[in-house]
């Protein structure tokens, strides 16, 4: 590989014109090597590890936006999209970023990024006081020292048969997002090191000279890279995520701590001490603790869950052998998470608490949605959703039949995910993960079964609302 050795913005210029048209490039406020001397050049997953389930969540998170906002994008994309969200907005991916702007690595190869936690006394939509912790983040130019600029070819990339995606590709109907206004590329998937013979040119200089030739022409700021939520649509998503309440082991009393439910890291942090009912701060609650006798769903088996069950994919969306052998023991059922899940393409307040499942008069099977209104601190009603419905076979496998009440939405997609859920539910009945805790429900051992004390006292108030429909 070339190697340069600039002293100014001026040597720099010139370094980077004299390199051949469409490469890649990625700047580093220093080169990392590994033991035998070559470039440390690595995924973020490979350098800091996976978290699973936080993992699910984001990638989750990323196909609902990419659905909801990008042009033809059908949730079977090809994995570099799919983790572009992960790996611009605050999470972990398998491949390595890269910017086809050598302006835009420069700016990172000056700039150092720094974050701290930031703690506000904010209110609620109904004035009520909580704690929001979030990530506040920023660049700012680092120390005089030499750093890197890599340009990566995509000779190299093709002959190690490796992916370099343009995200720029990635196109909204509206607003402009993060990997957009980076010029972005994902580079991968990669196991290790990107090979050695992908990097065409090392370019070092003083971080200075690197901000010099980021200023050029069209300077660049941080506000230029990192649009904020009102004009970047996934930020914007990704910030209606329900904060979620910090639990300690000695619960006290006095006011809540939030996290946000995606920890994503924030620029440009500003003041939220006023939420309007959009905002929703989600403590621990069961549906199946506030039930009058006479509800609709007094006679529905409660399932309690973790959020893993609503995310990832699965083996199989037909075959359900023990869900069918359930269903024939009892009328309905709930798939209950710890959590709520908030579509992009949902009104504001409205979130997913699970599926519902219910046998018909002829045997068939209705799937669904168990949805939560909720606004601030406080569920305001829970009911399900118009879903669709299917006729399982003495086998236990699952086909589609029209029915006068199914949903006509049009989103099939958003149906096919509940049959990932049913999916993973058949999964952890197959396992036993569930057992009976008291009348009608079950649950897994992974989570808490009582409900938020609270929530309980606002539920037992009689505001929440419950609908079958």
């Amino acid at each position: 590989m070339r190697e340069w050795h600039c002293n100014s913005a001026a040597e720099l210029h010139e370094a980077i014109g004299s390199l051949p048209p469409g490469l890649l490039f990625r700047g580093q406020t220093k080169e990392y090597l590994r033991d035998d001397g070559g470039p440390d050049l690595r995924s973020s997953i490979d350098r800091h590890g996976c978290v699973p389930d936080r993992m699910l969540k984001w990638w989750q998170y990323s196909r609902f936006i990419l659905g909801a906002f990008v042009r033809s994008f059908d949730m079977i994309s090809d994995l570099a999209t799919d983790q572009a969200i992960l790996q611009h907005y605050g999470w972990r991916s398998f491949f390595l970023d890269a910017s086809s702007s050598a302006q835009v690595a420069a700016w990172f190869a000056g700039h150092k990024y720094k974050s701290k936690q930031a703690i506000e006394l904010v209110e609620d939509c109904w004035e009520d006081p909580v704690f929001a912790v979030r990530e506040e983040a920023w660049y700012e130019p680092a120390d005089e020292q030499v750093a890197c600029l890599y340009a990566i070819g995509r000779k190299g990339l093709r002959r190690n048969d490796v992916d370099a995606v343009d995200l720029v590709e990635i196109a909204t109907e509206a607003g402009s997002h993060r990997c957009s206004a980076q010029s972005a590329f994902m580079v991968g998937p990669l196991n290790g090191n990107l090979p050695d013979d992908c990097i065409f040119a090392k370019i070092f200089a003083p971080t200075s000279a690197f901000r010099e030739f980021a200023a050029q022409g069209s300077s660049l700021t941080q506000e230029d890279l990192f649009p904020s939520s009102s004009s970047d649509p996934f930020l914007a998503a990704l910030s209606s995520v329900p904060w979620v309440k910090r639990y300690i082991d000695e619960e006290k009393g006095g006011i809540d701590f939030f996290d946000r439910g995606l920890g994503l890291p924030e620029y440009n942090v500003r003041s939220m001490k006023r939420n309007g009912p959009a905002v929703c701060f989600y403590r621990r609650f069961w549906i199946a603790d506030i039930l009058p006798e006479d509800s609709v769903f007094s006679e529905t088996r409660f399932y309690l869950g973790g959020e893993t069950l609503f995310h990832g994919t699965a083996g199989s969306h037909t075959e359900f052998p023990k869900i069918t052998e359930l269903l024939t023991d009892v009328t309905s059922v709930a798939v209950e998470l710890d959590g709520l899940v908030a579509y992009p393409y949902a009104q504001g307040g409205s979130f997913a608490k699970g599926i519902y499942l219910e046998r018909q008069e002829d045997g068939s099977v209705l799937l669904t949605e168990l949805a939560v209104d909720q606004h601030g601190l406080r569920p305001a009603g829970f009911g399900i959703t118009r879903g669709v419905y299917y006729m399982p076979s003495d086998e236990g496998v699952w086909n589609y039949i029209s029915h006068p009440e199914e949903c006509d939405c049009g989103n099939e997609t958003h149906h096919t995910h509940h049959l990932v859920v049913a999916s993973h539910f058949e999964n952890a009945l197959a396992d036993g993960e569930f057992t009976n805790v008291r009348n009608h429900i079950f649950a897994s051992e992974e989570v808490n079964v009582t409900s938020d004390p609270a929530v309980i006292e606002i539920m037992q108030r009689g505001d929440m609302i419950l609908s079958g429909d």
